[in-house]
């Protein structure tokens, strides 16, 4: 089948979809999923689905669909449609353009995440048109409110209300596919889980009183002598399975000194000093840290309302990030050992940290395709310190297992990685095409092959 199919007529079929929804602006908040949903639906019903589109909220729709199979567990490609701002001055080409330059499709989406709400509709196009009968249920959800939400309008929205729409045990969605090099050799991650959430307000009180008139108990000291260890001291370390598993498996074929560096980065110990000495860049040395931890980062301060009172109290807004192991309350205590017990901690958000399984099932065909594509790269699992809608979903359904696979090569010169939530956003139209071809090519083999 695989053979029949015209993939360069695909190419401009895929990104014609692409740009299309990259010139909906579904910035959120608003959000306004609903215009890109209506436009999705329009495209299903053309091919012979029948969509369902429901709103949690005027103008935040989410769009929903399946190809009926046999009677295994069913698959769920999943994608957001909504984008996070943009400053117009910065970009090169209008950010709602989808302008098409260089074999580049420009635009706020164009990598986070509507190249893969594209390619994955794409592959429900070809589903259908090749009259494929899978041994499973593949379904199809593209919607709202994944960069600014907390589940209310978007997938944990759908789970609440409509079960029926998106319920399945397992995901496709964002998070990983992209190539990496570590001492020379390319890997591909496939995302099998990421960190927890723990926002909070931490807050210390004194005794209020006149400006002119200093004292010791003052708020706004206690809470700078609280926060100030965080600049200069990590929280323990908790290397997950899933960093065990990633660091194992870069390890796995390099120089036994590269090697050894790898695994040691696993030792408490050694570890801080192991990842100083291995040859990657600063961006992937900061991140690797943060991956094998719980991390506070303080990102807002309030205190005080006029120059001559001294305040009462005084308030920092931590975004902590858990490792996987991690809850919240372990969370808290490691805060409160660094910080000092004489504070008040009052969570905001919290969801915590995810891991799938990084074998058998849908991994494992990630994997045995991928061979085939990229044989000189071998797939590796891996972690993110961000989130994706898999925290809106594994706590309302446990169990549910969430991949995060789109397969992206870094372009030479360009690091499409930094791009995401940046300037000059854009996609390649020949990665876009490549990983459209793999993600058909993975949903075709999970679902004619016995698998959880």
């Amino acid at each position: 089948m695989k053979e029949s199919i015209d993939w360069s007529q695909v190419a401009g079929e895929v990104t014609g979809y692409l740009q299309d929804l990259i010139r909906i602006d579904t910035t959120n908040p608003p959000g306004n999923e609903t215009l890109a949903a209506e436009y999705i639906a329009g495209v299903l019903e053309k091919e012979g689905y029948t969509p369902t589109l429901t709103e949690s909220a005027p103008g935040r729709g989410n769009v929903t669909t399946r190809l009926s199979g046999g009677t295994e567990d069913p698959l769920l490609l999943l994608g957001h449609t909504d984008v996070v701002a943009v400053d117009v001055a910065h970009w090169t080409h209008p950010p709602f353009s989808g302008d098409l330059v260089d074999g580049y499709v420009w635009g706020r989406g164009a990598l986070d995440m509507k190249n893969m709400v594209a390619a994955e509709l794409m592959v429900m196009l070809l589903l259908k048109r090749h009259g494929v009968r899978p041994h499973r249920d593949v379904m199809f959800a593209a919607t709202a409110d994944e960069e600014a939400g907390k589940g209310d309008h978007g997938p944990g929205w759908l789970l609440d209300h409509h079960p029926e729409q998106i319920e399945a045990p397992v995901i496709l969605t964002e998070g990983g596919g992209h190539d990496v090099v570590i001492g020379g050799q390319r890997f591909i991650t496939c995302q099998v889980g990421q960190k927890g959430i723990c926002r909070m307000r931490v807050t210390a009180r004194g005794l209020p009183g006149h400006g002119s008139v200093p004292h010791g108990d003052n708020a706004v000291l206690a809470l700078c002598t609280a926060l100030a260890p965080l600049r200069t001291i990590d929280l323990p370390l908790h290397p997950s399975p899933t960093m065990q598993a990633f660091l194992e498996g870069v390890a796995t074929g390099q120089p036994q000194a590269l090697a050894d560096g790898l695994r040691a980065v696993l030792d408490p110990a050694h570890s801080d000093t192991a990842l100083m000495r291995l040859p990657i860049d600063e961006d992937t040395r900061a991140r690797w840290r943060s991956l094998l931890r719980n991390t506070a980062s303080v990102t807002m301060l309030e205190a005080g309302r006029s120059i001559n009172v001294i305040p009462s109290e005084a308030t920092a807004w931590i975004d902590g990030r858990l490792a996987p192991g991690a809850t919240k309350d372990s969370f808290l205590a490691e805060l409160r050992t660094v910080m000092g017990a004489d504070l008040e901690f009052q969570v905001d958000q919290y969801s915590p940290p995810l891991e799938a399984e990084a074998e058998g099932g849908l991994y494992d065909t990630i994997v045995d395709v991928m061979s085939r594509h990229d044989p000189e790269a071998p797939v590796v699992p891996s972690l993110s310190t961000g989130g994706t809608d898999a925290k809106h979903i594994v706590p309302r359904r446990p169990g549910t297992q969430v991949y995060g696979f789109m397969p992206y090569r870094q372009q030479p010169g360009l690091e499409e990685m930094q791009l995401i939530h940046g300037h000059d956003e854009r996609t390649s139209v020949a990665e876009l095409l490549s990983a459209t071809r793999i993600l058909f090519e993975v949903v075709l083999q999970y679902t004619h092959h016995s698998g959880k």
